[in-house]
């Protein structure tokens, strides 16, 4: 039995975090130990290895137009469909401590209780803000059609394996296997404690093997390390002699793995890869005084029944507040839209319920949105109309007469001519005077005036 080596060990990585997110372990021409620790979803774009740096295929447009340097490989996630072991108290789903919009505590309702989603979750299933503690003791095994030959020996990683939280115990193996279940080549065990961190994450740690799952204080924001080993066929002993007879590759779980994906590099071989029930690519949205648009985008789908939109004003309490009927089943792209007519003002938190046909579904993450304050429609008459050098702004509500009065003209192309803030003793008994008008050209003017929070506009005509 071959054990994983300190040449692959993987030295930097880099996720989209934030925009752009780069972390190492500052030997050689490595990034230093990045001291922002994401806490939500993140995708992997790039990993070194062995002084050579290869990105994922996720987003190498970003890799480039940061001035990133990377050989361009093509990564998925394996495709974890289910897990053999048992659930014990051990087990533990992390996610980012604001991957559900809740900095500090637990998310209602709880996420998804559902092992394989979050070790195939994110673009290409490469999501480093979700990963599994502990996975129970058992095998995964995952169906090959293709080995390309030409991959043998070509030193560029073909397996890509992840660490995310405690490395103590953590020896998995993996093996290529053949029709009948024997062993190609050798099996290649990781010993995490053998391999330096290259970033550290703050995660919520919910216990698996309770439905809806809990999180218990001693697991909320707390911060971990991230570790990842990747290697060439070669080091599973695979030659061109053996390689026409893999069938099959196993991971033969320890109990104590803690992993966000296993990946594969997708150019040297074809896995059997059902797709996920449904992938989002997107979810935004724009906030209104008195509404909230909110669109979201699906790559695929599969026996995907509806999404339901649910509201909260505090990030905590999600309801219900509206539903769309989903596409079903679909290998294209979708977008979809929502209107949500609240006047809430400030922060509004919102995220998807997609719901499958089976009656299982899973959550988004949290978007939040700010809105302005609503301003009501502002009861104002000016006189004369049409002015010649001085313009009369009369207030018809008397509660106004105290506020701070704003006043602007704009002429019809949008340019503003004229602005001026009346400061409260300004306001004569609901009455406003402009008097210095004279240089304005004659002609119609859009009148704005805001006073309290009340606005109105009015057309106005000079002489």
């Amino acid at each position: 039995m071959a054990q994983a080596q300190a040449v692959n060990n993987v030295t930097e990585i880099i996720t989209d975090f934030g925009g752009f997110w780069r972390s190492g372990t500052g030997v050689n021409s490595n990034a230093a130990l990045n001291s922002v620790k994401p806490n939500t979803s993140h995708d992997l774009l790039a990993f070194t290895l062995s002084n050579t740096r290869y990105s994922t295929g996720v987003d190498d447009a970003l890799l480039t137009s940061r001035g990133i340097n990377f050989t361009a490989s093509q990564f998925r996630a394996l495709p974890v469909e289910a897990i053999s072991g048992t659930i014990g108290q051990n087990t533990k789903i992390g996610l980012g401590a604001s991957f559900d919009g809740v900095a500090n505590g637990a998310s209602s309702p709880p996420p998804a209780n559902n092992i394989p989603l979050y070790l195939r979750d994110g673009r290409n299933g490469l999501n480093l803000g979700t990963g599994v503690a502990n996975v129970p003791i058992g095998t995964l095994d995952f169906r090959i059609s293709n080995v390309v030959t030409g991959a043998l020996g070509d030193n560029i990683p073909d397996i890509l394996v992840t660490q995310i939280a405690d490395p103590s115990g953590s020896q998995d193996r993996y093996q290529f296997l053949d029709a009948n279940d024997n062993i190609i080549g050798q099996t290649v065990t990781v010993i995490f404690t053998n391999i330096t961190r290259v970033g550290i994450w703050t995660a919520d740690f919910y216990e698996a093997s309770q439905n809806p799952m809990t999180l218990a204080p001693g697991f909320t924001r707390t911060d971990r390390d991230l570790r990842l080993w990747a290697a060439d066929l070669s080091a599973f002993n695979i030659t061109a002699a053996n390689v026409a007879n893999i069938r099959k590759f196993r991971v033969l779980l320890s109990g104590n793995s803690d992993l966000a994906f296993v990946g594969y590099n997708a150019q040297t071989a074809t896995f059997s890869n059902p797709p996920l029930p449904v992938q989002l690519t997107g979810f935004s949205g724009q906030a209104q005084p008195t509404y909230s648009t909110l669109r979201w985008t699906t790559a695929q789908e599969l026996n995907s029944e509806a999404f339901e939109i649910e509201a909260s004003t505090d990030g905590r309490s999600f309801a219900v507040v509206g539903r769309v009927a989903a596409a079903g089943n679909s290998t294209t792209a979708h977008q979809y839209a929502y209107r949500h007519a609240t006047r809430q003002p400030g922060q509004r938190y919102y995220r998807l319920r997609q719901v499958d046909m089976d009656g299982s579904s899973t959550y988004s993450s949290v978007i939040t949105l700010t809105a302005a304050p609503v301003v009501s429609s502002l009861r104002a008459t000016v006189g004369p109309n049409p002015f010649a050098n001085t313009l009369t702004l009369y207030l018809e509500d008397t509660r106004l007469m105290s506020a701070p009065t704003m006043v602007e003209l704009r002429d019809l192309t949008g340019q503003v001519v004229y602005q001026h803030a009346f400061r409260a003793e300004e306001n004569q008994a609901g009455k406003v005077v402009l008097t210095d008008l004279p240089t304005l050209r004659a002609g119609i003017y859009l009148a704005r005036i805001v006073a309290g929070d009340q606005q109105t506009v009015l057309k106005v005509v000079k002489q």
